[in-house]
């Protein structure tokens, strides 16, 4: 498995704001803050051709995560047969809704192969930063005979009007923010992914084609459900969670 490389001076600055934070939270008491979230818990129904269908959460995220954790979830497709997932997590009062998916996905029989920043140009022209990891696993396609599946995981951490694909700086913000601007996010955890089907299935998506598709979709998508990308006159109000 190859680990998610960051350049040592973004390290250095990240673990230097994450130490000036603690000493911060620790020198004084924030006041009681309504936390603020900066998603809207609405996957969009139509992404360009891509119909969404809800999907249920899983027994398992039931019984491990806190019940006020909440959850938006659809399987897209569209007239040809390919398929992508989207899904966001949002945390509640209890921090532990949100971790980092590298813990969790070689459980899930993943191997990680890589991960890096991708820069994403979202339909309103602003960029997003968002973390590509490329998994594998090996499966039986028939007897005998066995196939290396490869997949797309884009993820990426939504606050109130901030977002971050990585971790340890959405930690560092949520405690200078809170301190600093009195703001306490109610952070959002957004994935989008896909399976490679190339030589599985007649007409499948290459590689690249396949990374493409999760990149347009967050291009048009993301302006839909994420506060801080909406138009002015769309964003929900009041924005913050009860």
């Amino acid at each position: 498995m190859t680990p998610v490389l960051i350049p040592w001076w973004r390290s250095s600055v990240v673990l230097a704001l994450a130490a000036l934070t603690i000493w911060l939270c620790r020198a004084s008491t924030p006041p009681n803050i309504a936390p603020e979230v900066g998603v809207t818990m609405n996957l969009p129904t139509l992404v360009g051709e891509y119909w969404g269908t809800d999907e249920p959460v899983s027994p398992s995220e039931l019984a491990i995560l806190p019940a006020d954790t909440e959850f938006a979830k659809k399987l897209y497709q569209d007239l040809t047969g390919d398929t992508l997932n989207a899904q966001i997590v949002l945390s509640g009062g209890e921090k532990r809704s949100i971790h980092r998916p590298e813990v969790c996905l070689p459980g899930q029989g993943w191997t990680i192969q890589s991960g890096e920043v991708l820069p994403i140009t979202l339909a309103n022209g602003r960029t997003l930063d968002v973390m590509k990891l490329t998994l594998t696993r090996t499966i039986d396609v028939a007897p005998g005979k066995q196939h290396t599946l490869k997949s797309y995981f884009l993820y990426w951490f939504v606050g109130k009007d901030t977002s971050t694909p990585y971790h340890l700086v959405r930690l560092a913000k949520t405690n200078w923010d809170m301190v600093v601007k009195k703001i306490q996010h109610r952070w959002a955890y957004v994935i989008v992914s896909a399976t490679v089907l190339e030589g599985l299935r007649p007409g499948a998506k290459t590689d690249q084609q396949t990374l493409d598709m999760l990149q347009d979709f967050i291009r048009q998508a993301v302006p839909k459900f994420q506060i801080s990308e909406m138009p002015e006159d769309e964003r929900p109000q009041p924005s913050s969670a009860s």
